[in-house]
């Protein structure tokens, strides 16, 4: 068994009996996803949005993490706010998270800005996928209880969150997972357990007119109270609302290095490299992470008093 191979089956043993640390999804570019972790989003701009994102993290490991999120955000005047569909799908080794997400967001004009609160529905499947396993007896293990046989456990959760922003600036207070549902996998001792989360964002945009650049500062703080506090901190400068490139820094984690292109007025291109500065970094080529938002509106003509068809002219 390989170094890599060996940490990996270490965290899963950790966790195989349950799992109780930071289970939420995580990406550098928490800025280009705020509605995936912050239902009170939903409904604050003005434009349809669609996500889409890739994150392979700890390149160089056999069986590293690899995360994909989707995520629709639908503004929606005649329920004074928006909906948000969201779907995400988290692998690391034999295991699999797939959740999928629906929810609503009430928007309501406050001073310079709108402050959005909302709730979400969201549905989590837990896979345990079959693997090879080395005992250390050398015999086949099939009746040691602390061994994951393949299986998978559903939960139902709700997910809250509030988001104030204004042309200048943003914040947002969110959390995750507050039904804490638990649940066993089919014919074993062992089981799952949801943690809660908590997200604290907040966010400017410092315009430059003479220099045509937009500068943006933000940052993540995300816990779940259970596990060490992780600080994301990022900062970009675009310039002329085409191409933009960026820092990051996450404590006792990575650097990252951000850059982003608007291919069209719609979709917009964003890539950014973590730097591992953990003791990982001796084993792994950094993380690589792709996301994509495509925005737009639907304009309804209005219709013009007097005017008609008739089908006989047609």
């Amino acid at each position: 068994m390989t170094l890599r191979q060996t940490f990996f089956s270490g965290v899963i043993i950790c966790i195989s009996s349950a799992a109780f640390a930071q289970q939420d999804v995580q990406f550098t570019q928490y800025y280009n996803n705020k509605i995936g972790f912050n239902p009170g989003v939903a409904g604050y701009s003005d434009a349809i949005c669609l996500n889409l994102g890739n994150r392979s993290q700890w390149v160089g490991f056999d069986d590293a993490p690899v995360s994909q999120a989707i995520n629709a955000n639908i503004p929606l005047s005649i329920l004074h706010g928006g909906l948000l569909v969201s779907i995400v799908n988290d692998q690391i080794g034999v295991f699999q998270d797939i959740s999928a997400a629906l929810g609503y967001a009430y928007q309501m004009d406050l001073g310079a800005g709108k402050l959005g609160i909302g709730l979400a529905i969201d549905f989590r499947n837990k896979n345990v996928k079959s693997a090879n396993w080395i005992y250390p007896d050398g015999t086949a293990g099939a009746s040691d209880p602390s061994i994951l046989r393949a299986g998978d456990a559903m939960t139902p959760e709700l997910n809250f969150g509030m988001h104030y922003g204004t042309p200048l600036w943003y914040a947002g207070l969110s959390t995750s997972r507050m039904l804490q549902s638990e649940a066993r996998f089919p014919g074993q001792t062992a089981r799952y357990k949801s943690k809660m989360h908590y997200y604290l964002t907040g966010g400017m945009h410092i315009e430059l007119p003479d220099y045509g650049i937009t500068i943006s500062p933000s940052t993540l703080l995300k816990s779940d109270l259970n596990s060490n506090l992780t600080l994301d901190l990022s900062l970009t400068a675009e310039l002329r609302g085409k191409i933009f490139a960026g820092l990051g820094y996450r404590n006792q984690d990575a650097m990252s290095l951000m850059m982003g292109y608007q291919i069209m007025p719609d979709l917009r291109a964003c890539y950014s490299y973590d730097i591992t500065t953990s003791p990982l970094a001796a084993y792994s080529s950094g993380s690589h992470e792709v996301f994509f938002n495509y925005c737009f509106n639907i304009e309804v003509k209005p219709r013009i008093n007097g005017s008609y068809r008739n089908p006989i002219f047609l």
